[in-house]
This record gives C-alpha cells, sequence and structure tokens, in this order.
C-alpha cells in the first residue's frame, strides 16, 4: 500500500458517494456510483483503484466494492462536516435548502478544523438564545426560527437554558444517542471535530474503562476512543430504541 497523501475534493467525493451507498444497507456498485456522481464508469473505476492504492477502499476490476476501516473513518469525518454545514446554513442561517445542499458540498472539503469548531460555537450560542426567546437568529433571515429550532419541545428548551443535560460518559454500553453540544474549550472542541463529533451525529457507546478510564464510541462502521473528560463535555439526547 503506497503512503496516503491528502485527498483531492474529487476523490473525497467518491469516498463519500461509497459510504453513503453502504450506510443506506446496499452494496457499492460502478453503476450506482457512476449515476451517483454523474460520470462514466470507467472514471469511477479509475478513482476507485487510487483509493484502494491509499488504503481507504478494497477494490478490483468486476469484485465487490468495501471500505476499509481507515476509509470508513475518513469518509465519517466527511458526511459529519457535510451534516453540520448543512445545518448551519440551513437551520441558523436560513439559507434556501437546495442551495444549503449545494454549498455544504463545497464547504465541506475546505474548511479547516478551528473554523469549524468556532462554527459549531456560533452555532450552539445562537440556538440557545433563540431557545431562550432571543431571535437573534432570525436576523439573519428576518422569519422566526425554522427546522430543529422551531420544533424544540418546550422540556428540551428549558433543560437547556438550566446548563448542561445529559453527558455522554452518563451513558451506559449499548446506549445511542445524538450530539446536542460541545460544551469545551476550543482547542477541546477543534479535536472532537477533527474526529467527526459534531452536533447531530449518532454514535453509540461500545464501553467505558473503570475509575474514570476513558470511553468507547462507535460512529458508523468506525470506533473511537474519547477521554472520560471529553466524553463529559459533549451532551446528547438518547435516540429511541430500535
Amino acid at each position: 500500500m503506497e503512503k496516503q497523501a491528502a485527498l483531492t475534493e474529487s476523490m473525497e467525493d467518491y469516498l463519500l458517494s461509497v459510504y453513503r451507498i453502504v450506510r443506506s444497507g446496499r452494496k457499492p456498485r460502478v453503476t450506482d456510483i457512476a449515476k451517483n456522481r454523474s460520470v462514466s464508469p470507467a472514471s469511477v473505476c479509475q478513482a476507485l483503484r487510487k483509493l484502494d492504492r491509499d488504503g481507504l477502499v478494497r477494490y478490483s476490476s468486476g469484485r465487490s466494492i468495501t471500505l476499509t476501516g481507515e476509509g470508513a473513518k475518513a469518509a465519517q469525518r466527511l458526511a459529519s462536516r457535510h451534516d453540520f454545514l448543512l445545518f448551519f446554513l440551513r437551520d441558523i442561517l436560513g439559507v434556501e435548502p437546495s442551495a444549503a445542499e449545494s454549498d455544504a458540498c463545497a464547504l465541506e472539503h475546505h474548511v479547516s478544523s478551528d473554523t469549524l469548531s468556532h462554527l459549531v460555537a456560533f452555532a450552539q450560542f445562537t440556538e440557545l438564545r433563540m431557545l431562550g426567546g432571543d431571535k437573534i437568529g432570525a436576523a439573519f433571515r428576518g422569519a422566526e426560527p425554522t427546522g430543529c429550532l422551531a420544533a424544540a419541545p418546550p422540556g428540551r428548551c428549558r433543560r437547556r437554558r438550566g446548563g448542561m443535560g445529559l453527558a455522554l460518559s452518563d451513558l451506559p454500553p449499548g446506549a445511542r444517542a445524538r450530539i446536542l453540544h460541545l460544551h469545551s474549550d476550543c482547542t477541546a472542541r477543534q479535536r472532537l471535530a477533527e474526529m467527526g463529533l459534531l452536533p447531530g451525529v449518532e454514535v453509540e457507546v461500545v464501553r467505558r474503562a473503570p475509575l474514570g478510564g476513558p470511553v468507547e464510541i462507535r460512529l458508523e462502521n468506525s470506533s473511537l476512543t474519547l477521554r472520560r473528560r471529553e466524553a463529559a463535555s459533549v451532551e446528547v439526547e438518547e435516540a429511541p430504541a430500535e
């Protein structure tokens, strides 16, 4: 395997295409990726061979396409960036949904982890102000809060205004939850963002070490280990049982 270099924007898009097909429960096929990317099958095969050399997918002509562990982690981080940026543009700034989707696709490749962590902080500040009755976010779009802000249950609003609620470190092994806020300083928030831990992302607790030890979590097809204090700074809401 060749030493992995930084992926180009195009290669990141191909990796995301494979990841999203896998996440939907289907087996990735060259024809499906070509249709998704509006390119020729030959272009897809060339990209898959490059991703295979980089150790992110396993692919050979005529055989199945699978993500490696590193490929799943890289794709999950990209998907988390996209989902958060889409939320920020659409629900915080009030950008029209189709434009927000297009802009999120462009920004996800170029925004730095430092900038992303500051966007997370701003989104959290704005959301909390709006949930508290302050229309600070409405100044961006001249309208009342929409989307998840308008739909937030009153009990959840009161809990957020009163301080941090349920922490990721509080959950038992096997519990699933969605990240709400990152209650940490800039450096720690940037580290969490680099790992793909952003508001809106769903995680599962795998195990908790005793005596304040680390917490292992799963994001889709990848696993991460957090220091206990990092997990304690991540506010979550439990996902409903499937």
